[in-house]
């Protein structure tokens, strides 16, 4: 029996768009590809965990953090299904052939970093690393389910890149996440973690000075550690072509209880830090692409 035979596909649509409620508009754009909590309860019924051990792995409430975004002439992409269901940022076909009774085609991606940590595009395991599902999987309901929802969002993605370039010769993507706490004597606590794939996806200028602002408002911020930044960032970041893509992480506990996931009361305090650093990157956009173009 396999878990994708059981079940149609919960999800009416696979993301969301907020188009610039502002004029000017900026070339920016702003995902989230982890903050789904649309969790079907077929989909539940049939899965070995509970719902809370399975949000340990969403990136929760992250779209709440952004929603004002939009009103500050940026474009926000917010994905609806969980990403336990589909991981919007790995490669489509990352793909763990434990959790297939059949082989895979030879054409997936099966030996990936991810894969072997069982966080390919379809997850094996949770972020506790308990074993998922029950039943085997079927290759071509997965196929179709990365079809229908995978390459709707990336075309989002590459359709901002495609127009910005054209129009405005060049983009900023902010790449938005979550990550779980760790005890502030863990040499590499932070509070929040700036992605660039070690210098290869960003202008120095403008992961540089993101660092600066969020140290300015009193956080721990490193620097690709231990976070470099995932597919998205690594396989749409080209600042030589004027992409720049930042992959950022936020510490979950500077805005909500992991266990009971509920928001305490400094997630207002961190929302509006982050409004005032996307209109800080909206202020600091002409600099940033201008500088990959002399």
């Amino acid at each position: 029996m396999s878990l994708f035979d059981l079940i149609n596909p919960p999800f009416s649509e696979p993301f969301l768009i907020q188009r610039p409620h502002t004029t000017p508009s900026y070339p920016i754009l702003v995902s989230s590809p982890h903050s789904g909590m649309e969790y079907d309860s077929h989909l539940l019924s049939l899965c070995r965990l509970s719902l809370d051990e399975l949000r340990k792995s969403e990136d929760s409430y992250v779209n709440l953090l952004l929603e004002h975004v939009s009103q500050y002439g940026v474009t926000f992409l917010q994905t609806c299904l969980p990403r336990i269901f589909c991981d919007l940022n790995r490669d489509a076909w990352e793909l763990d052939p434990d959790l297939f009774k059949e082989p895979l085609p030879e054409w997936c991606h099966t030996n990936s970093p991810q894969v072997k940590r069982g966080l390919g595009t379809v997850h094996k395991i949770s972020n506790n690393g308990k074993q998922i599902y029950k039943y085997y999987l079927s290759f071509p309901k997965i196929k179709q389910r990365i079809e229908t929802y995978w390459f709707s969002y990336h075309q989002q993605i590459q359709d901002f890149i495609q127009k910005n370039c054209e129009e405005n010769g060049g983009c900023i993507i902010l790449d938005i996440h979550s990550m779980p706490s760790m005890p502030k004597r863990n040499p590499y606590y932070a509070d929040i973690v700036l992605g660039d794939g070690f210098a290869q996806t960003c202008s120095p200028t403008l992961i540089n000075n993101s660092q600066k602002f969020f140290t300015d408002k009193g956080f721990k911020v490193s620097k690709n550690i231990p976070y470099a930044g995932g597919y998205i960032t690594r396989h749409y970041g080209n600042p030589h072509q004027n992409v720049h893509v930042m992959q950022i992480e936020i510490n979950k506990s500077l805005y909500m209880d992991e266990e009971s996931f509920e928001l305490h009361n400094s997630f207002s305090k961190l929302q509006s830090v982050l409004d005032e650093y996307v209109q800080w990157v909206c202020a600091e956009q002409s600099s940033i692409l201008k500088l990959e173009t002399k």
